[in-house]
């Protein structure tokens, strides 16, 4: 029995379908010898044309591509050039299905860990408030990156605000917003936001960059209690202590906070400085402000 005109038009477009992918395939894997995963992306055509040519097949192109990304991702380094063929598959994979909301939350977060490209996570995860504008996930992100990257505390308060306004939002985040309109800068608050971070992402690479990033706000924290308290014991003693064990005896501090990456805290008694024997640096984004 021959096929209808309609009929045999479908089967047409179908198979056509399946050879431009089989071909789009095949020049990927003649470069998979000599590419670097995330390079491979650079042979994807745009999304809005891509998303013309496969015919009502987005979200099974998109699924397709989003599993290539993740292994891409699972590489051990990550450089800013490779961080670029994120974005791209990125915006290519969310253009095909707007509404595949885990692409625009875990790609957000990789733009921001395993590379630093805030103004391409900022931009993936606006894509995504655009079409998914009750989803309260992305705009908690826009403002771990407002915070973090940025350094723009008025608006990671606004987003972290707006965040909490939305249907399925932790009960948490409306006073963490509140804390971040008062108190943006202090370590502590860091520190908060970092853990909410950790818990919501599972994968394995984020999660040791946001452990490393929390233990160097912990450092920051304990050494600014432990210059106060050097502070507190200079009042009362007219002197500067001896050794940070000093602080604990007059009950200053209840015991000397544990360096969170296994080392030490250092004292000089001359210079009255404290350091981690760890760090080279301080975090000077989270100084206290100066008393006006």
């Amino acid at each position: 029995m021959s096929l209808t005109a309609p009929m045999s038009a479908l089967v047409a477009t179908g198979l056509l379908l399946v050879g431009g992918l089989h071909l789009l395939q095949v020049r990927i894997d003649e470069q998979r010898a000599v590419t670097p995963k995330l390079q491979r992306f650079m042979y994807l055509p745009q999304g809005e044309y891509l998303r013309g040519a496969v015919l009502g097949y987005e979200q099974v192109v998109a699924d397709l591509l989003w599993i290539q990304a993740i292994q891409a991702m699972g590489e051990r380094k990550v450089t800013e050039e490779a961080g670029h063929w994120i974005y791209r598959a990125l915006d290519v994979i969310t253009t095909l299905d707007p509404k595949f909301v885990r692409v625009y939350e875990a790609g957000g977060i990789a733009l921001v860990t395993l590379v630093v490209l805030p103004e391409e996570s900022n931009r993936i995860l606006e894509k995504g408030i655009q079409h998914n504008p009750d989803y309260w996930a992305l705009p908690f992100l826009l403002g771990f990156n407002y915070y973090f990257e940025l350094h723009d505390d008025a608006k990671a308060a606004d987003y972290i605000a707006r965040a909490s306004r939305l249907p399925g939002a932790p009960e948490y985040l409306a006073g963490f917003a509140t804390r971040l309109y008062a108190s943006a800068r202090e370590p502590q608050v860091a520190i908060d936001f970092l853990a909410r971070m950790y818990e919501q992402t599972s994968d394995e690479n984020v999660r040791q960059v946001l452990e490393r990033r929390l233990k160097e706000v912990v450092v920051e924290r304990d050494l600014q209690l432990l210059e106060e308290a050097i502070s507190r014991y200079r009042a009362l003693y007219k002197r500067a202590p001896e050794r940070l064990e000093d602080l604990v005896r007059p009950g200053l501090l209840r015991a000397l906070p544990r360096e969170p990456f296994g080392g030490r805290y250092l004292y000089d008694q001359q210079t009255q400085v404290v350091r981690s024997s760890e760090m080279k640096e301080r975090l000077k984004v989270y100084e206290k402000r100066r008393q006006r």
